[in-house]
């Protein structure tokens, strides 16, 4: 039997160390979250469409609230319809730095220490992104990042934008990297964690040699740190099962249809999935899921032959 249809907001990480869940809102605007614990049964069908997520209000550093989109607009592309977008106040958080544009809630929260790390993806891409104190760790939880450094401290986020984009334009560090990337490189990548951690060391310790270089006023109160992330345990079974070449990609379009697994590992916005008593781990971005509506229920995804069983 099915549930009604609930609205997805993808994965969320929790602030502390901790197990994400798979964010759904029913017709009532209440929480309907999976929490995504190891062995967790899942199944759904995939409603025709995509909707907007609303738009966020901030108040200050440690307030904000979510607004569902008032007309519950279908939507082509991206997370938000059009006036949904105009009237979201963390939008111009990333752009602050050389506007000088926001709201009093998105200034008091840019006002506070945040961090600089450099991660390091499994195709082998670092880039360079920033972190409010709070969400410290749960940033890197996020991206899903083989191997992460934290190499700055700053008093704002206006300083530590000022040096992401100074790593971007010195370094050549990307500011993004997308996430279907992300799972391929989970499954085409031959290089393992141990050599990708040793890259992302490095690149890790050309960003702190470069901002110790640079003169006091440049820094405007930050400094270099050295400090490595930890990944969730979600993510460390995924990374072992990419060491041990045993990833194999998820049999069909996560996006429409119905679906039904075991999870076994999140890292991420990339789910781990068991199926049919596979011995090998199938991945997929379930970030195509953001803005679907799932009615859960009891559907299985059928197992497809894997190379590797053949022989």
């Amino acid at each position: 039997m099915e549930t009604r249809a609930l609205l997805c907001r993808g994965i969320r990480w929790p602030a502390a160390p901790g197990t994400p869940s798979l964010v759904l809102d029913d017709e009532n605007r209440h929480a309907r979250d999976v929490v995504l614990e190891p062995e967790t049964r899942l199944g759904f069908r995939v409603l025709p469409g995509r909707w907007c997520l609303g738009h966020q209000l901030i108040a200050d550093r440690t307030h904000r609230t979510l607004v569902p989109c008032p007309t519950g607009s279908l939507i082509a592309s991206g997370t938000q319809c059009a006036p949904c977008a105009a009237a979201d106040q963390s939008r111009p958080m990333h752009e602050f730095h050389r506007t000088g544009r926001a709201g009093p809630g998105l200034r008091d929260y840019l006002d506070q220490p945040h961090w600089l790390y450099v991660a390091t993806f499994a195709q082998g891409t670092t880039k360079v992104g920033t972190a409010a104190n709070p969400s410290k760790w749960r940033r890197l939880a996020e991206q899903g990042a083989i191997s992460a450094r934290y190499v700055a401290w700053c008093p704002d986020g206006v300083s530590v934008r000022d040096l992401e984009d100074l790593l971007t334009s010195e370094l050549g560090f990307t500011q993004q990297v997308r996430a279907n990337s992300k799972v391929r490189g989970l499954l085409e990548n031959h290089v393992g964690t141990v050599e990708l951690d040793a890259l992302n060391a490095s690149r890790a310790e050309a960003a702190r040699s470069l901002l110790a270089s640079l003169d006091p006023g440049t820094l405007a109160g930050s400094h270099t740190v050295e400090e490595t992330w930890t990944p969730p345990p979600q993510g460390q079974v995924l990374l072992a099962g990419f060491d041990a070449r045993r990833l194999q990609p998820y049999p069909g379009n996560l996006a429409e249809g119905p679906h039904g697994f075991c999870v076994a590992a999140v890292s991420g916005q990339v789910l781990g999935m068991e199926l049919g008593g596979q011995p090998e781990m199938f991945v997929a971005n379930a970030a195509v899921l953001k803005g679907r509506k799932l009615a859960l229920g009891e559907h299985a995804t059928q197992s497809p032959p894997v190379q590797g069983a053949l022989f």
